[in-house]
C-alpha cells in the first residue's frame, strides 16, 4: 500500500498542470510551471497558428489539447469551438454553431466567454439576440447536450465565463432582464441543480467567480454592482454570506484572494473607479471590510493575489503592488500601454500583455524588478493560459505557444 501511495504521489507530482477555465485553477491566475522564458521573442515560439476570426476568450488546456472559441469575420453568423494540439498547433477539429447577432460594446466580441473543460467535456455559455445557451461537447467536438437559459439583456453584450467546482457547473446570468440568477448545473446532463436569484437593475457584471475550498466543499465568490460580494455553497446554491460593496460602477474584473484577504473593483469608461478589500476567513459568515483604494485601479483586468500582496494592473497599463492587509502601496510602475488582458503569475514571475501587443514580465515581489519586455506582433485582449508545460498567448490574430525549458 505504501508503495502504491508513493507511485500515485509521484504520478500526481509529474502530471502536467491543467488550465481548465478562465485564469486557471480556481480563477487564481497562478501556475507553478518552472523555467518558462521571460523573453518571448519569436525564436522562443514552438508554434503559432492563425485564429481566422475574432474573440477575447482565453484558451483552455486539458492533456495534449487546447480549446478556444472564435467568431469568423465574415459573416458573423457562426461561432466555432476549435481544438488544436499542444504539441504542434495542428487543428484536430472545429465545430460551428449558427447564432443571431446582438448589440455589443465596441471592445466586446461574440466569443468573449472562456470555455470550461474537464476530463469528459467542454462547456460553453453563449448569448445571442434573444436567448442564452449552455452546451457541452465531448473532446471530439460532438454536442452532448444544450440548455436554453432565457434572454440576456445588457448594454454591452455578454462576457462572463462559466466555472466548475465539486462537480457543479456554475453559470452567472446576471442581466437587466427580469430573469437574473446564478445557477448550478449537472455537467453530465445540463439539468439545473439549483438557482440563486441575483436581481440586477443598473449594470450587468462581467466577472467570473473565484472558487476556493472550505470545510463543507467548494464555495464560489461573486462580485457585481447590484448585489455586492456574494459567497455561495457550490453544491446547494445556499448563500453563505453577502457584503454590500456599495459599488456605483460596473464590475468587470473578477474578485481575487491573497490568503484570507479579498480584493474586488469596479469602473467605467477607461478605468477603475472604486474598490473594496475584505477579510474573509474560510467558512466566515461575517466578512470585515479592511480598506478601499481609489487610484490606478483595474476595471477590466483581474488582479493577482499572492504571499500577502496584491498586484494590480490598470486599464491604462500602470502596475502596482499593495500590501494585502494594510493597503499600503509598495510600488507603482508603467508596465504596458492600454490593457484589458489579466496578468498571470507563473512560478514567481508575472506576465502582462497590452492591447497593442506589448508585454512585460516582472518579479512578484515587494520591489519592482523588470525581467523582460517586448512585443508579440499583434494586440492581446485575452488572458494567457498555461498547460502541458507551455504558455499560450492568444493575440487578436494568432495563438502562440511558448514551451518551458531549462535554458529559459
Amino acid at each position: 500500500m505504501l508503495f502504491m501511495a508513493s507511485c500515485l504521489a509521484t504520478l500526481l507530482a509529474t502530471e502536467p498542470e491543467q488550465w481548465t477555465r478562465f485564469r486557471g485553477p480556481g480563477g487564481s491566475g497562478k501556475a507553478s510551471l518552472k523555467n518558462l522564458p521571460v523573453n518571448l521573442s519569436k525564436d522562443r515560439y514552438s508554434w503559432n497558428v492563425a485564429l481566422n476570426g475574432k474573440g477575447h476568450g482565453s484558451a483552455v488546456i486539458f492533456g495534449k489539447k487546447v480549446f478556444y472559441t472564435v467568431t469568423p469575420d465574415k459573416p458573423a453568423s457562426t461561432r466555432c469551438v476549435v481544438c488544436v494540439s499542444t504539441t504542434d498547433g495542428s487543428e484536430l477539429w472545429r465545430s460551428s454553431f449558427p447564432f443571431k447577432e446582438y448589440h455589443l460594446h465596441q471592445f466586446n466580441s461574440f466569443s468573449s466567454s472562456t470555455p470550461v473543460v474537464d476530463a469528459q467535456r467542454i462547456y460553453l455559455w453563449w448569448a445571442e439576440k434573444d436567448s442564452t445557451e449552455v452546451l457541452a461537447l465531448d473532446h471530439d467536438g460532438k454536442v452532448l447536450w444544450k440548455r436554453n437559459q432565457g434572454s440576456f439583456k445588457s448594454q454591452h453584450g455578454s462576457g462572463s465565463s462559466l466555472a466548475l467546482a465539486d462537480g457543479v457547473l456554475l453559470i452567472q446570468k446576471e442581466n437587466l432582464g427580469g430573469d437574473s440568477f446564478i445557477a448550478g448545473l449537472n455537467p453530465a446532463t445540463g439539468d439545473t441543480l439549483w438557482k440563486h436569484a441575483m436581481p440586477t437593475d443598473t449594470k450587468t457584471p462581467y466577472a467570473t467567480p473565484l472558487i476556493r475550498d472550505s470545510k463543507d466543499g467548494a464555495e464560489a465568490i461573486y462580485a457585481s454592482t447590484d448585489n455586492g460580494i456574494v459567497c455561495l455553497d457550490t453544491n446547494t446554491g445556499k448563500q453563505k454570506w453577502v457584503y454590500d460593496a456599495k459599488f456605483e460602477h460596473r464590475v468587470v474584473g473578477s474578485p481575487v484572494l491573497s490568503g484570507e484577504v479579498l480584493f474586488a473593483s469596479c469602473g467605467s469608461g477607461g478605468g477603475g473607479k472604486a474598490s473594496i478589500t475584505l477579510h474573509v476567513p474560510i467558512d466566515t459568515t461575517a466578512p470585515k471590510e479592511l480598506y478601499r483604494l481609489d487610484k490606478q485601479l483595474p476595471y477590466v483586468p483581474t488582479a493577482i493575489g499572492t504571499d500577502g500582496l496584491f498586484f494590480l494592473v490598470s486599464d491604462g497599463g500602470i502596475g502596482s503592488c499593495v500590501d494585502a492587509k494594510s493597503g499600503e502601496q509598495l510600488w507603482r510602475q508603467r508596465l504596458v500601454g492600454k490593457c484589458f488582458s489579466s496578468p498571470i503569475l507563473v512560478d514567481d514571475k508575472i506576465y502582462v500583455f497590452g492591447r497593442d501587443g506589448d508585454y512585460q514580465v516582472y518579479k512578484a515581489s515587494k520591489t519592482f524588478e523588470s525581467l523582460a519586455e517586448g512585443e508579440v506582433g499583434s494586440g492581446v485582449h485575452a488572458t494567457p493560459s498555461v498547460g502541458d508545460q507551455r504558455l499560450f498567448i492568444r493575440t487578436d490574430t494568432r495563438l502562440i505557444c511558448i514551451p518551458a525549458g531549462k535554458d529559459a
